[in-house]
């Protein structure tokens, strides 16, 4: 027998392992409970589905909760925002800030006051009310409604006049 090396332990040593023989297979015993009858996976996964559904709806009602909280929190600091501007803006608006400033720019009130009498103006001409149909179609008892109509100030004369 060659001498061991100091490296070499008897585990290392192949020499007793026979490496043409095939082992022997061993019979491998269930362990566990009984296995799930097939007829009962489509009800876990509906179990399963409902699970997730309910997880999902309650992170989403979560969710949905927390930005209801920061909206009206948002919607408390634009209320005290809009009343801290109207609050500038009718102070701003005061008749004393106006005649002082306009004193600073070196106005000065009027010693009387003076009224302009001027004549109104329409902006936009309204066109006079149609007929539905002209007084010219052949039909004599549309002229005559239209002549009637003219006659007590419904139409004017101006649309008798087509």
């Amino acid at each position: 027998m060659p001498s061991k090396s100091r490296l070499q332990l008897p585990a290392d040593d192949l020499s007793g392992v026979p490496l043409d023989e095939s082992p022997a297979r061993r019979t491998r015993l269930r362990r566990g409970g009984p296995r799930t009858p097939l007829p009962l996976l489509p009800l876990i996964a509906a179990l399963a589905g409902v699970g997730v559904a309910y997880v999902s709806q309650s992170a989403h009602s979560t969710q949905a909760t927390y930005q209801a909280v920061s909206l009206a929190s948002q919607n408390e600091q634009l209320r005290n925002q809009d009343s801290q501007l109207g609050d500038e803006l009718a102070r701003l608006e005061s008749a004393e800030r106006i005649v002082v400033a306009a004193q600073q720019f070196g106005m000065r009130p009027a010693g009387r006051w003076s009224y302009v009498d001027g004549q109104l103006q329409p902006v936009v001409k309204v066109p006079a009310p149609q007929l539905a149909t002209q007084p010219r179609s052949g039909d004599p008892l549309q002229q005559f409604v239209a002549a009637i109509g003219g006659a007590f100030g419904v139409h004017d004369g101006e649309s008798l006049a087509r």
